[in-house]
């Protein structure tokens, strides 16, 4: 007896460690940090607060001191973090004596992730929540120092909620939640009387021959008192005035200027005035020619005939009238239709900080390619990108990062108050650029719940406010949808892959949203980076290329207003992808571009596309399914072994027979007289775990390029670290097998210390071979479904068998439950009513606790209803 013990025990340390490197989740391992390092653009072409004699900047990139864990370290800001958590940065800089006695001062931050609490100098100056809009925070009077010992320090949390942040948790075809500062940080320094804010509408005649600027602006003033130079002196004895001027963009010649217009000026407090100025015969912006100007705001005082300027505030700004007429977009009169793609701040060397040249390059190459408009996808980008559009001719679609939300998160006040907070922080920063076409509330959200009508009706309001530009969302619930209506543009996402579909979808969109223009919000295909076999290989290059001169044509029948390619480049992701097969489960392998920007196939077809050229022919290539042999050969070995037990030993062919006929007469004899032997039962549970770990290499293969089901897998697998062993299993069968077969080899173990420790409640005393012996011999009808498991990836790829097929795997475990609880009641010497009743109650508790842990963390049922409402859509 003492020796079957051992046995045993010696087995189950043998499986045990092996599941554990299986299954191992990473430690915190080394952090990457992508630096950029790069200083603040200076000039007219900065993305927030143009330079101007007036004021001045303190550049707080470069080297900066960060800790995660107390252990202190150098980094270039700006930069990314691949890190969730906590990260401390401090950095010291100068202010200069005359500066710090003549000047107001703020901090400027154009995208620290997610949360960010700063501190100049000991003294609390403010917090702030996302990670993709600007910080503007004043800094109190008597904050800075004199000399080089002024220190910043911020304190940065990029840890994502499932239910209050946005965004949300990361999601699966998300992009990467860079932590750190990730763009261009600044002390701006500012007179103490300065135009803290201006509000510009440019708006043209109907001739289009006159332009007019209003102009609504802010000026704040800080007490003069004390304060010994030429502008104080100037403000106590002159008069100060408010007037506008337009500069030239590139020549800067004044081409105007409105009428000074008298103000008084109350320290301490915000001082509002509103001006006009109409410039005849403007030149135009748009796509062909982006013709661009200066607005410069600015205050002055005047003594005598002498003028002193006190602060000018520049904004680029450009005269163009946008009309959605008959569905259509009609710019200047002219209509147009979007020819877009999605983009992503993402690369390889700098993450989410990418250098104003790596942005640059981007957009030329957009233009190149015959782009009139690019879609910035999940979140606000960099300011600079809106200059660069504004420069090349682009229209910008830019959105908050309300990204796949279930109704019952969107339903919350304190997510719609976040929302709102959000999208007003992003209209304020840029609104005056004439690039800006629309904004977006948010994409792939559940806009089939009416809950989320709430959400849409209060954000378009708060945005209705600040702005008269055209609101839209990414609706995914093509059938049942509840809020389009709300905003003004009927945009769509469409995943399908079959082009008849998707020409009947895109029909029946318009069809139910008649008065309001229509665009594609996405539409794209994986790509295997390195595959040229041509476009019979569904994952080619080719195959790509293919996919877009299709649908594109399909775009163009149908008459749309826009539609967007996903997407330019391809981009990391917070969660690994099973779709694709290529090596690196965080790539997101969609783009025209490679992530390092190498161009595709796709980005020469596209570009003669968008430029209406001839398209080259395609190689069709010669490409032929691979064929899951594993699954073949690991059913064979199961049943092999099986079969050959079954007829070459009698012991074993007994015991297989009355197991499944007559278990509770088995399970007796295998009590009182240990009626199998620990080699045969040992070689059982081989075999059941092999063919469990059949049956989910089956489904996983089937399903493996399936995205629904990696939205699903994402939602339940929160590891990434054991969702990357799953996909490697996928697409490995054979390894993928040997490895879910170890898994399942060690819940027989797991099992019977189950089956030892409840022993207790009974006052039974349970042998390790008992509990084992129940714990295997009660999943033997497993071994039935091992052809099934051969088959099963073939089987599933016909919509007849689905429904059989998982109905007939829940009652063969269901039929195991119930035989390794009748074993127990056996074992245990109590009814069998009992031991069903207690098996019920302990998986009950179990379920519960996963249930509740699962509901607290990552709001289960939220995301188990949005499931159920995307699957309702889409099938």
């Amino acid at each position: 007896m003492i020796k079957k013990k051992q046995s045993f025990l010696s087995y189950s340390h043998l499986v045990l460690p092996l599941l554990a490197v299986f299954f191992s989740i990473s430690a915190l391992g080394q952090i990457k940090i992508y630096q950029n390092g790069q200083g603040t653009l200076r000039g007219t072409d900065t993305g927030v607060h143009l330079d101007t004699p007036t004021r001045q900047k303190i550049d707080l990139a470069g080297t900066w001191s960060y800790a995660i864990d107390e252990n202190w370290k150098e980094v270039k800001v700006p930069s990314s973090f691949d890190y969730r958590g906590r990260i401390t940065f401090v950095r010291k800089f100068t202010v200069d004596e005359a500066m710090l006695n003549s000047s107001a001062f703020k901090l400027v931050a154009l995208g620290i992730n997610y949360d960010a609490e700063i501190y100049i100098n000991d003294v609390f100056i403010g917090k702030h929540v996302g990670g993709y809009t600007t910080i503007e925070i004043d800094i109190p009077d008597n904050t800075l120092q004199l000399g080089a010992e002024n220190a910043i320090k911020i304190i940065v949390n990029n840890t994502l909620s499932a239910r209050s942040t946005i965004p949300l948790r990361k999601q699966i075809w998300g992009w990467r939640n860079y932590g750190g500062i990730l763009r261009d940080i600044y002390l701006l320094a500012t007179p103490k009387l300065w135009i803290n804010d201006v509000v510009p509408h440019a708006t043209l005649d109907k001739e289009l021959k006159q332009g007019t600027i209003q102009v609504t602006a802010a000026l704040t003033s800080k007490s003069l008192d004390g304060v010994r130079d030429s502008i104080s002196f100037a403000a106590k004895s002159g008069q100060t005035f408010f007037a506008l001027e337009l500069l030239d963009k590139y020549s800067g010649a004044s081409l105007g200027q409105s009428s000074p217009q008298a103000i008084t000026v109350h320290p301490n407090r915000d001082n509002e005035v509103q001006a006009s100025l109409v410039v005849n015969a403007p030149k135009l912006w748009s796509i062909e020619n982006p013709d661009l100007y200066i607005l410069r705001a600015k205050v002055f005082i005047q003594v005598g005939k002498q003028i002193k300027l006190v602060d000018a505030r520049d904004q680029q700004i450009g005269f163009r009238k946008i009309e959605i007429i008959d569905n259509a977009f009609v710019v200047n009169g002219k209509r147009i239709t979007l020819n877009g793609v999605l983009w992503q701040e993402d690369s390889p060397q700098h993450g989410g900080s990418l250098t104003y040249e790596q942005m640059e390059k981007d957009v030329a190459l957009i233009k190149t390619m015959g782009a009139n408009a690019i879609r910035f996808a999940f979140h606000p980008p960099h300011p600079y990108l809106l200059n660069l559009c504004n420069r090349y001719g682009l229209f910008a679609l830019l959105e908050i990062p309300v990204w796949n939300a279930p109704a019952e998160v969107l339903a919350q006040e304190t997510f719609q108050g976040l929302a709102e907070a959000m999208v007003t922080e992003m209209v304020n920063r840029v609104r005056h650029q004439p690039s800006v076409l629309a904004w977006g509330i948010g994409d792939g959200f559940d806009s089939s719940d009416p809950r989320s009508r709430i959400y849409v009706e209060k954000t378009v309001a708060a945005l209705k406010k600040l702005d008269e530009r055209p609101i839209y969302f990414g609706s995914r619930m093509l059938s049942d949808d509840v809020c389009a209506d709300l905003v003004d543009i009927a945009a769509v996402n469409i995943p399908t892959d079959d082009v008849k579909r998707f020409r009947n979808l895109i029909s029946e969109w318009k069809a139910k949203y008649p008065t309001q223009p229509v665009i594609l919000l996405r539409y794209g295909k994986e790509v295997e980076p390195n595959n040229r076999n041509g476009y019979s290989d569904p994952m080619s290059q080719e195959s790509q290329a293919q996919f877009f001169k299709q649908y594109y044509a399909v775009i163009k029948e149908e008459g749309i207003a826009g539609s967007f390619i996903s997407s330019f480049a391809d981009w990391r992701g917070d969660r690994p992808l099973m779709t694709v097969n290529n090596g690196e489960q965080y790539i997101h392998p969609v783009g025209v571009v490679s992530f390092s920007r190498e161009k595709r196939a796709a980005y020469d077809l596209v570009k003669s596309l968008y430029n209406g050229e001839k398209t080259t022919a395609l190689s069709i290539g010669r490409y032929r399914a691979s064929f899951p042999f594993a699954h073949i050969i690991w059913g064979f070995i199961v049943i092999f072994v099986i079969a050959y037990l079954y007829h070459y030993n009698r012991r074993f062919n007994e015991s297989f027979m009355r197991s499944l006929i007559r278990p509770y007469n088995f399970f007796a004899d295998l009590r009182d007289v240990r009626s199998v032997s620990i080699p045969q039962t040992i070689i059982l549970a081989g075999a059941v775990s092999i063919t469990l770990a059949l049956v989910l290499s089956g489904i996983l293969y089937h399903y493996r390029t399936n995205t629904f089901a990696d939205y699903i897998i994402t939602q339940f697998v929160v590891s990434d670290a054991i969702k990357e062993q799953i996909i490697a299993a996928t697409w490995s069968p054979f390894l993928g097998i040997l490895g879910f077969s170890l898994m399942f080899l060690a819940g027989f173990p797991v099992i019977a210390l189950c089956i030892k420790l409840f022993s207790t409640f009974v006052k039974r005393r349970i042998y390790w071979y008992h509990a084992f012996a129940i714990a295997v011999w009660g999943t033997l009808p497993i071994v039935l479904l091992s052809p099934l498991g051969m088959a099963l990836f073939k089987l599933l790829e016909s919509r007849f068998y689905v429904i059989p097929v998982f109905v007939l795997l829940a009652v063969v475990h269901f039929w195991v439950f119930i035989r390794i609880l009748k074993g127990i009641s056996v074992l245990y010497d109590i009814s069998p009513m009992k031991a069903y009743s207690g098996g019920m109650v302990f998986s009950a508790i179990v379920l519960g606790g996963v249930f509740v842990y699962y509901e607290s963390v990552y709001a289960l049922t939220a995301y188990v209803e949005f499931i159920f409402h995307i699957a309702r859509s889409l099938y």
